[in-house]
């Protein structure tokens, strides 16, 4: 009978694991200890895993990982797939707080829109690039208070490269990295906030859906190297 319950509780144990969203390692190549997130942890210093992350794995969703307790600090946003190394995104050991962002996901660009004229971002004052649009087309913006667009957007596209939108200017406050797709939404900390933004590189290695079960996975990812400044 305590044989019977052992195994029952085993196998509770293993469904309970194989469900977790997103999967942190303590080291490189999904090595070393491991700590699993179904919800949000706001503080990974209560779970001895603060700091300690060199590689994820996000099964679904989109997720935010960021340095500081309490989804502060430097933030990265990470869409489904296998992450062999944190180091970059900036994050190896570095990440302190990490939640999944529900409702919030990018989505591939759309027909049309003038996709492709060059490395450059777009931001919208409404929500579903509705109302009036700014282009960002250098490689950085150090300051969004004398455009008439501080503070205004509410949904962005980025149409190549992978860029940072901060909440203050000179890249300073909440700040998120996100590559190429459109984002019909914000999260919170940058609706309506975004001050600066900047290209942080052209491109990352990955740059396919994930394939589970095929060796190695690929994903579009909605971040890349780069660190708050």
């Amino acid at each position: 009978m305590k044989t019977t319950i052992f195994v029952v509780c085993c196998a509770l144990v293993a469904t309970i694991a194989s469900a977790a969203e997103l999967t942190l390692f303590e080291h490189d190549n999904f090595n070393g200890r491991r700590f699993e997130v179904n919800g949000s942890v706001s503080n990974l210093a209560g779970a001895g895993f603060n700091d300690r992350a060199s590689s994820v794995v996000v099964r679904r969703g989109t997720w935010q990982v960021c340095d500081d307790a309490y989804f502060r600090g430097h933030c990265v946003t990470l869409q489904p797939g296998e992450y062999p190394s944190l180091r970059p995104i900036g994050m190896n050991d570095r990440v302190s707080s990490a939640r999944e962002l529900s409702g919030w996901e990018p989505r591939q660009p759309s027909a049309g829109g003038n996709w492709g004229e060059g490395v450059r971002a777009v931001l919208y004052e409404g929500r579903d690039f509705s109302g009036r649009s700014y282009v960002i087309t250098g490689n950085s913006l150090r300051n969004l208070g004398g455009t008439g667009f501080n503070d205004r957007a509410s949904s962005l596209r980025v149409e190549q490269g992978y860029w940072m939108f901060c909440s203050d200017a000179d890249y300073n406050g909440e700040c998120l990295t996100l590559g190429p797709g459109e984002y019909p939404s914000l999260p919170p900390e940058l609706n309506n906030r975004i001050s600066s933004a900047r290209r942080i590189s052209q491109r990352y290695p990955y740059n396919q859906h994930p394939t589970w079960g095929s060796g190695e996975a690929h994903f579009v990812p909605g971040s890349t190297d780069g660190r708050r400044r």
